[in-house]
């Protein structure tokens, strides 16, 4: 018997109408909840084709049948929508406290539509639901926002909420919880659709319990995993994803000077998680449910203030800091909570400042362009400014806010060459050259290049996953095999997602059949690992239908030229370039895709997808 899972909240900011749909039990069990379950309720919901900032294009907030209850790591909820950077499907995962918070309040999901005529949030509080105006908080920073919300709903209460940035709709800001610690959703523009709205904040209040069918089975589980899970983590306890900047740098996987430079170690070294550790971090931060702690609270300066924030992940250290050559650490914490408060994505906001420091040293752009911004490499102070533009849209900042392969192509001449993207999403911190199967993994990923949507490099550096046929460390140079691994781990990782779940529990060894025993005792609906499996790709594949409608075929499965055909001369990896067309073929035929990349009618139907 399933659970009353997938109690779905729909409001409409429009008419102020609020309903709520119950997805039945076998689409429960077909795509469990997360972002799988919100394409499902996008497909069913949205048969004409919208442009993503049309005030009927949905915003999806969604967890999984995991968040919140005593499963390890279990503390995540996201959102998702059509993605307003890329024009595709976009989904950005959270840690913290509002997915739990949330599901407190007796729903799984909400669905949000239409657009206020005033800026508005929503409160919710168990099942009564309100829509408040907001205008005394447009204009407010994330950090604001979170404070005054919490003095007007009670100290309690949860809130998801945009900045100036998704207020004026950067195509790349995002959606943030859990105050200073900035947790967020940062990718796709997701914070840009919820702006499109009028809608500032969400905020949640709820004291229902959340029902688990076997609490002994599930303790039993989580107590057995719950060591070795810590043991295996114990370096992401003690340095968080800070400490992947040092090795990174030396493995040539590091972003560095807009992905041209290779070699940068001293640096690297000084903005790394030990030195973090020794001069700033004053406590770990930790999501629901989480016995790691991979965040940092540090003491940061901004504006001559000192405060205690969130302190920067590995993330921004390498898209802010190694690819922007910033290699001052206070000089980045307080670029990190800049981006924060404004509600940017610091992935994107470090790739604008390159790109623009990049375009600056070629002459394409000038200082009476920039408004008499000097932007030299590693300049802090032309950095924070150039951003506050960008979040306003003012002068060369409003042509920045649309992404930087818009902004190259507004620019003309070579300024493209300099744009490190995927359909106008710039690359995360890692570089293909250095694991190859990355080169598939943003090629093909639903929502843009996301390194975690396969997690491949992992396995091209320490683990094994016998259980989906990887058996040993793959050479991470190689590209045997590495088609067939990628699109195992997608599916993986999109199980992960539905669940809601840390994806750093499987790097602690929890393993298939641990989720299967935990949603046994969660939802009592037995599921073998070839039925999970398939739960992840019907979820990849739904998406990737979604995205063909869109216009998504094998020529915007690319990557930059920069990755492609740039050799880093002074890096480990100097002599190798991604062979991408042969992997991609080889990806096309083991998915079942047509040469052109889109899903045959024998793979739909076997995934049971309309």
């Amino acid at each position: 018997m399933v659970r009353d899972f997938g109690k779905i909240l729909a409001v409409d900011l429009e008419t102020h109408e609020t309903h709520t749909i119950q997805i039945e039990p076998e689409n429960v069990k077909k795509y469990l909840g997360g972002a799988g379950l919100a394409a499902y309720l996008y497909s069913e919901l949205v048969q004409d084709d919208i442009e993503p900032l049309d005030p009927a294009s949905p915003l999806i907030a969604m967890t999984g049948p995991l968040t919140g209850v005593p499963a390890l790591m279990s503390g995540r909820h996201g959102f998702a929508g059509r993605s307003p950077l890329t024009g595709f499907w976009g989904e950005a995962s959270v840690g913290g406290n509002w997915g739990k918070e949330f599901r407190k309040c007796g729903l799984d999901g909400m669905v949000i539509t239409g657009k206020a005529d005033q800026p508005k949030y929503i409160f919710l509080e168990n099942e009564k639901v309100a829509i408040k105006d907001a205008g005394h908080l447009w204009g407010k920073d994330c950090f604001e926002v979170d404070d005054l919300l919490k003095l007007e709903c009670g100290s309690k209460t949860q809130v998801c909420s945009i900045g100036p940035a998704g207020e004026n709709q950067v195509l790349f800001s995002g959606i943030f919880t859990d105050g200073s610690h900035a947790r967020t959703a940062a990718r796709c523009g997701l914070g840009a659709l919820m702006g499109s709205k009028r809608l500032k904040a969400i905020v949640v209040k709820g004291d229902h319990e959340l029902r688990v069918h076997d609490k002994d089975a599930l303790k039993k589980s989580v107590r057995t995993l719950g060591k070795p899970l810590t043991e295996r983590l114990k370096g992401m306890s003690e340095f968080g994803t800070p400490g992947l900047v040092v090795p990174s740098e030396a493995l040539g996987n590091i972003p560095i000077k807009n992905w041209r430079q290779g070699e940068w170690t001293k640096q690297a070294a000084e903005i790394g998680g030990q030195v973090l550790n020794e001069k700033y971090v004053k406590k770990q931060y930790r999501c629901a449910n989480c016995p790691v702690g991979c965040g940092r609270t540090v003491s940061s300066q901004i504006d001559g203030t000192l405060t205690e924030t969130g302190g920067p992940e590995y993330e921004t250290l390498g898209m802010v800091g190694s690819n922007c050559m910033i290699d001052n650490l206070p000089a980045i914490m307080e670029l990190n909570e800049h981006i924060n408060r404004l509600g940017m994505d610091s992935i994107d906001a470090g790739a604008v400042i390159a790109l623009t420091m990049e375009l600056y040293e070629k002459g394409l752009i000038t200082t009476q362009d920039l408004d008499g911004l000097e932007l030299t490499w590693g300049n802090v102070n032309a950095a924070k400014s150039l951003l506050t533009k960008v979040s306003i849209r003012e002068g060369f900042g409003d042509v920045l806010a649309n992404g930087i392969k818009r902004a190259s192509e507004a620019i003309g001449q070579t300024a493209l060459e300099c744009s490190v993207d995927v359909n106008n999403m710039s690359l995360p911190a890692h570089d293909p050259r250095a694991y190859v199967s990355l080169a598939l993994t943003y090629a093909t990923a639903n929502q843009g290049p996301s390194h975690t949507s396969s997690f491949s490099m992992w396995f091209e550096r320490a683990f094994a996953f016998p259980e989906i046929g990887i058996d040993e460390v793959m050479d991470r140079f190689d590209p045997k095999g590495k088609a067939l691994s990628v699109m195992k781990m997608q599916n993986v990782m999109e199980l992960w997602e539905n669940l809601a779940l840390c994806k750093f529990t499987f790097i602690g060894g929890v393993k298939l059949k641990d989720i299967s025993i935990w949603l046994k005792a969660v939802l009592n609906i037995d599921f073998t690992i070839d039925d999970l499996i398939e739960i992840g790709e019907r979820s990849f594949t739904l998406k990737r239908k979604l995205n063909v409608r869109w216009g998504k075929t094998r020529q915007k499965d690319s990557l930059p030229l920069r990755i492609l055909t740039h050799r880093k001369k002074d890096s480990e990896t100097k002599d190798h370039l991604p062979p991408f067309n042969m992997m991609l073929a080889d990806y096309y035929e083991h998915r079942g895709w047509s040469e052109d990349g889109i899903p045959q009618k024998e793979v739909l139907q076997r995934l049971k997808i309309d």
